[in-house]
Order: structure tokens, then C-alpha cells, then sequence
């Protein structure tokens, strides 16, 4: 079934401490829903990592290994402990082994795991991280399945079921699908709900069914799915027509497409969008003080604005635009509490800039809050039709995204049409295709920082240039779509995997092997 982008799951989010949401954020994610499909202790883990994919040479460097021990544990992203994830497990006596091996997928950042517990418990389950802390898990002991974390999700392995769906409609409460899969002789039963299943209705299964393993678990993210919902609008053409019906600006829509998707008051968008904007702010300010960790390339660099500020070119919105994505992306490489918006290697476009100007033009906490929607909003579209995936689509698809993002943030937070927002979004996007993302040493510290910065100014310009009224020329639905298709068309080299740009220059390879990063991984 259709799970349609949501602002706080796809976009604004997740909030979480390590290098990269693709591979810390969403490991520990993916840990989280293996740690629940198994009732006990774990005293074997085992992930694979395909060495065509993005993970191989990644899974150490931005912290995939962590993230799946932490989340096997039940840590949550911004647990703090996740650093210690491997030595607290192996001190609990969990075998962990992580082997690259050649096995058939169709994703760079695929993960097939096996799980083996006290109680004799044996699951092998194959999952991707599609960008953004985004999740699928993909196959549960060799059936097919689909989960992306927002249901309530129960599997029954078996026989001879003959069950209809409408059967289960009327015995589940809250029941949104269920899918009935046979291989070899045995029976899947795949069902998802917006509660968790009672034990009455177990009980009830149980005789519909010759069960071999159950399987439940709770949902992984934010803001919940629903079944099948009839979405206000599928486009931004759709999006805008609706608004001037109403004279409704970009941030109106956010709220009311994020209050739709997920079934909750607008009020309560707006709400969970402060909590967000508190964490970038405060994010700022902490590494405005001067952040330090041994374990990264960059020492500390945004205080370094401040101290030289009188040999700076231009006023004070360049340099604070600069200060404060420095400053938030060294939150990020120093393992604090920051928000992936819309990844944790574009995390500080968006914030930076927008709170840059917001300060610089005296805007007031409801006008910020309600350009972060806006943000949201576009960000929305980028998810549903192209990637937020560095591995799919290099950097385009996460510092441009931020990058587009930004320009209809600021539009909104300059009090623009939501024509003109849009209109920014598309000229921001469409400056930034071909971006190539060839971190040194695979970690999220350079050139990610000078992208952000330049992300960032690119999308200043294309806010001012849709608020003096230059033509668009290519509409934002048909920007993303190609924005999309050039993004995969960038080789997979030049899509975070080390094996080539400022990657493969003798300084970066230098780099990589002083921070132990061996050669033959970059």
C-alpha cells in the first residue's frame, strides 16, 4: 500500500546524534525493529554488506555498525550511548560479526542480517536505508514483505490458512491491510494495523491458522500511517490551485497536508514543528561555543567567523549564514543532538540559513516556525518523486534538496505567494543538478560542510530572484522529476562511496588512513 511522505518522518527529521542519517539514524531503526520481532536475548548478530554498495565502505566510518548494535539494545537515535553500542553488547555477551560478501540486490544500502537468540529464536531479514533515516525492511525469513516502520505490524509464519481480508477487517480493530504470501509449502500472514493486535484477537488467529512463528512489532517513526488515505493533492500544480481557492500561502498547506497525513490537528503540526526548530536553534548555539571530538577530521570551525568577522567580504547575513551551518554541522560530527533536515549531510542548510535571515530581518518565532513547514512542504514533493539518498543520487539529492527547501523557506518567511516559494524551490533545485557527493575517508565532514555553505547561498539567491519575479521557466513538479533522473544518472563512484573525487586525491587518502579508514574501503 501507498505510504505517502510526511513532513516530521521523510523531511524534517529524524532528530538524532551521529554522521549520517542514512546510516546512523537508520540503523538504529532497523536494529530497533529486529530487536521486537524476536522475544529472546540476541547472543548472535550478523549484517552483510554488498562491496558494490554504499555500506561496504561506509558501514564503519558513518557509524552503520553502531547504530544497528544500539538499536538491537532499544537505543533511540539521540541515545548518547550509541558510541558504546558494540562494547556495551559484547560485554552482555552478544556475538556481533559484519562480513562485505557478494549477494544479489537492487539498493546501495542493503542490509541482510541474521538474528539468533537464547531461546533458540532464528531470523534472517534484509532491509535498505532509502535516505533520510528512512527505512524498508524488505524480507523476513525469505518472504517478501513491506515495512517502513509507521504500523503496527504482526506476521504469522505457518499453514493452511483461509482467511479472507474481509475476515480480518471484521475481527481487527484498526486494521488497515493484509497480504497472504506461500513459499515452499508454507504461509505468510502479513498484517498491519493502527494499534496493537490484543491478545484476543491473537487468541483468535491462532485457530485460523497452524502458526509456527509470530511476529509483532510496534511502529518505528514519528508520525503514523493510516490506511490508505485519500491525499489533498499529489502535486505542487494540484497544491497551488487548491491554496489560491483559499488564499492560502505554502505554510498553510504544510499544515494541512501534514494534519491529513497523519491524522492529527493542525495545532499539533505546528507544535511538533517548534519542538524541531528548538532543536536547530539550540544546535547553533552549541557549537557556536566550540565542539571537540577526537574521532573526525575537522577541528572546530564556527567560531572562527566571529573571531576574524572584520576580514570578511559583505555584511553580517554572509558571515552568519556561514556560522551557523558550520556550527551545525560540527553539532553533527561531534555526536550532540541535532535534526536531519532533510539528512544528516545536509543538516545545515536549511537551519543555518533560515535562521540567519530570520534574525538579520527581525522576524517574529510564528513567521520562522511557519517557514519550517514551509521547508516541510517542498521537501514533501523531493521524497515522494525523487530521494533524499546520496548512495541513489549523490549530493544532489541531500544538500540540493536542502538547498530547494530553503529558497521556499525563505520566500514564506519574507511573507512571498506561495507561487513565489515554489518558484524559488524550483530555481534552487534546478542550480545544484549533478552534484556529486565524495566524502573523504566515506565521513560527513568534507566537502559536506562547503556544500552546505554553498547550498545555503544558492538558495538565498533563487528566494530573491523569485521575489523580484523572474521567470521560473521549468515548473517545480517537472524540475524534481528531472532533478531525479540526473541524480541516478551520476555514476555510483561519485555516490558516497569513496571511490572517487577529493575521495581519491593523495591528501584524501592520506586523510582516510591517518583516521583508519584502510585504502581498499575508500
Amino acid at each position: 500500500m501507498k505510504e505517502h511522505a510526511s513532513i516530521f518522518n521523510d523531511v524534517l527529521g529524524p532528530v538524532m546524534i551521529g554522521p549520517s542519517s542514512s546510516h546512523t539514524a537508520a540503523s538504529v531503526r532497523i536494529g530497533r525493529a529486529l530487536r521486537q520481532m524476536v522475544v529472546g536475548k540476541i547472543i548472535y548478530f550478523q549484517a552483510d554488506f554488498d562491496p558494490e554498495g554504499s555500506l561496504a565502505a561506509s558501514y564503519i566510518t558513518q557509524c552503520s555498525d553502531i547504530g544497528l548494535v544500539g538499536g538491537l539494545l532499544g537505543m533511540d537515535p539521540t541515545d548518547n550511548r550509541l558510541t558504546r553500542a558494540l562494547e556495551i553488547a559484547e560485554a552482555d555477551g552478544m556475538e556481533i560479526v559484519f562480513r562485505v560478501i557478494p549477494y544479489e540486490n537492487n539498493h546501495p544500502n542493503t542490509y541482510k542480517m541474521t538474528v539468533k537468540t537464547d531461546l533458540g529464536e532464528e531470523l534472517d531479514v534484509t532491509a535498505l536505508s532509502v535516505g533520510g533515516g528512512m527505512i524498508e525492511i524488505t524480507e523476513i525469513n525469505h518472504f517478501a514483505v513491506e515495512v517502513t516502520g509507521g504500523f503496527y505490524e504482526t506476521l504469522l509464519f505457518g499453514e493452511s490458512l483461509t482467511l479472507s481480508e474481509t475476515d480480518l477487517e471484521d475481527k481487527i480493530d484498526k486494521f488497515c491491510s493484509a497480504v497472504v504470501k506461500e513459499q515452499a509449502g508454507k504461509t505468510m500472514l502479513h498484517i498491519k494495523t493502527q494499534q496493537e493486535i490484543s491478545e484476543i484477537e491473537i487468541a483468535w488467529l491462532n485457530k485460523q491458522m497452524k502458526v509456527e512463528r509470530f511476529i509483532a512489532f510496534d511502529p518505528i517513526l514519528p508520525i503514523m500511517s493510516q490506511k490508505e488515505p485519500k491525499m489533498l493533492f499529489s502535486t505542487a500544480e494540484e497544491m497551488i490551485a487548491l491554496a489560491k481557492e483559499e488564499n492560502l500561502d505554502l505554510a498553510d498547506m504544510a499544515l494541512r497536508y501534514e494534519s491529513h497525513r497523519g491524522s492529527i490537528s493542525e495545532e499539533e503540526v505546528y507544535k511538533k514543528a517548534e519542538v524541531i526548530l528548538e532543536i536547530m536553534e539550540n544546535g547553533i548555539q552549541i557549537g557556536l561555543t566550540g565542539t571537540s571530538y577526537e574521532d573526525r577530521m575537522l577541528g572546530s570551525q564556527a567560531p572562527k567567523i566571529r573571531a576574524n568577522r572584520d576580514r570578511l567580504i559583505g555584511d553580517a547575513l554572509p558571515a552568519k549564514i556561514i556560522e551557523n551551518i558550520s556550527a551545525l554541522m560540527e553539532v553533527k560530527s561531534s555526536m550532540n543532538v541535532f535534526v536531519a533536515a532533510p539528512t544528516a549531510g545536509s543538516c545545515g542548510a536549511l537551519p543555518g540559513t533560515l535562521i540567519a535571515v530570520s534574525d538579520y530581518q527581525k522576524k517574529s518565532h510564528d513567521e520562522l516556525v511557519r517557514a519550517l513547514l514551509a521547508a516541510g512542504m517542498i521537501g514533501v514533493f523531493i521524497a515522494e518523486y525523487a530521494t533524499f539518498a546520496a548512495e541513489v543520487a549523490g549530493c544532489q539529492a541531500e544538500c540540493g534538496s536542502g538547498s530547494g527547501m530553503t529558497a521556499g523557506a525563505l520566500v514564506q518567511l519574507m511573507g512571498g505567494t506561495i507561487e513565489e516559494a515554489v518558484n524559488a524551490a524550483s530555481m534552487g533545485l534546478q542550480n545544484v543538478f549533478g552534484m556529486t557527493c565524495d566524502p573523504i575517508g566515506v565521513r560527513v565532514e568534507v566537502p559536506c560542510l562547503g556544500k552546505n555553505m554553498m547550498c545555503g547561498m544558492n538558495a538565498l539567491g533563487a528566494a530573491n530572484m523569485a521575489l523580484a519575479g523572474y521567470d521560473v521557466v521549468i515548473p517545480l513538479d517537472e524540475t524534481i522529476e528531472s532533478f531525479n533522473k540526473v541524480g541516478r544518472m551520476i555514476p555510483a563512484s561519485l555516490r558516497c562511496t569513496g571511490h572517487a573525487g577529493l575521495a581519491q586525491t593523495p591528501s584524501g587518502l592520506a586523510i582516510a588512513e591517518r583516521l583508519g579508514c584502510p585504502l581498499d574501503c575508500c
